[in-house]
């Protein structure tokens, strides 16, 4: 007879093992980004609403991780106000020019918690390099949000940086980018 696993009341009962070995359980699952914003409230909005690309190929909003700890996105939500188009979601370098800083939103409210982030958004933000493209999402109605989410989550390690870029300009966006602050 091997080992039994019993419970802590003094009745008896014992743990089920499977025919795989494994402990019969039950649990309750809580997502990563809801565990971050219980225990450190570190987790925010970025909203944007009309951003109007001056042309095709414009970045319209950038992050830049200034902190020691790693950003995520979780994800994106956006629409285009007036016509379809396609928007990338880049990994990019250099020195952005041309934004307008944004405060990012707890998503506990009444939280004072901020990342360490360089945060903007624009009509035509410069000074950026595209080091590749990490997703693309086609707007093909206007009027309709489109919601990206990836279990992966996009990382942004210290000194990096994210930026969404609209293929085609003089469409007006909107929408909520999620990020989290790793422990």
């Amino acid at each position: 007879m091997g080992f039994q696993v019993e419970d802590g009341t003094g009745e008896g009962y014992t743990a089920k093992v499977d025919f795989e070995n494994r402990v019969a359980t039950f649990s309750v699952i809580e997502p990563y980004d809801m565990n971050i914003n219980l225990t450190t409230e570190k987790v925010w909005s970025i909203p944007f609403e009309g951003l109007n690309p001056t042309g095709n190929d414009d970045y319209v909003l950038y992050i830049k991780n200034t902190g020691d700890k790693v950003l995520h996105i979780s994800d994106v939500r956006v629409m285009a106000d007036t016509a379809a188009t396609q928007i990338e979601l880049h990994a990019v370098t250099g020195t952005a020019a041309g934004g307008t800083a944004v405060t990012p939103v707890p998503r506990t409210i009444g939280s004072a918690t901020t990342p360490s982030a360089t945060i903007e958004t624009g009509s035509d933000i410069t000074g950026l390099t595209s080091d590749g493209i990490i997703f693309f999402m086609q707007l093909d109605t206007a009027n309709k949000e489109y919601h990206l989410s990836t279990s992966s989550k996009i990382r942004i390690p210290k000194g990096k940086a994210f930026a969404i870029l609209v293929e085609t300009g003089t469409e007006n966006l909107t929408g909520v980018v999620s990020i989290i602050e790793e422990e």
